[in-house]
């Protein structure tokens, strides 16, 4: 699901994250400041990721200027054995998944 939020918030098309039946009774720009506000919780460096007294001040303000996350710490990768397969058209015989892996320490 990270991947998939992080994916749709680089195209610019985060608001797809939401379940189609909420779309008409949501706010936009509240629902953008939680995707934004969920992705600086789980960036990659546990430096960058606000404390949890920010995520509040982030969640209650009006404020349009919040940081741009850097990259979740949990996106899948892809790495394709065979460039050839891909570039003539043909699925790729092989496929392997890189996850991150992040050990929680405390602040």
């Amino acid at each position: 699901m990270i991947s998939q939020a992080w994916n749709y918030w680089k195209e610019k098309r985060a608001l797809h994250l939401l379940d189609h039946s909420l779309l008409e009774s949501c706010n936009p720009k509240e629902a953008m400041t939680c995707i934004n506000v969920g992705l600086l919780c789980v960036q990659e460096d546990p430096g960058d990721r606000p404390s949890m007294s920010n995520v509040v001040m982030m969640l209650r303000s009006d404020s349009t200027s919040l940081p741009k996350p850097n990259q979740p710490a949990f996106v899948s990768r892809r790495n394709v054995s065979n460039s050839t397969s891909v570039s003539s058209g043909t699925p790729p015989s092989f496929t392997k998944i890189e996850l991150t892996i992040t050990v929680e320490e405390g602040r």
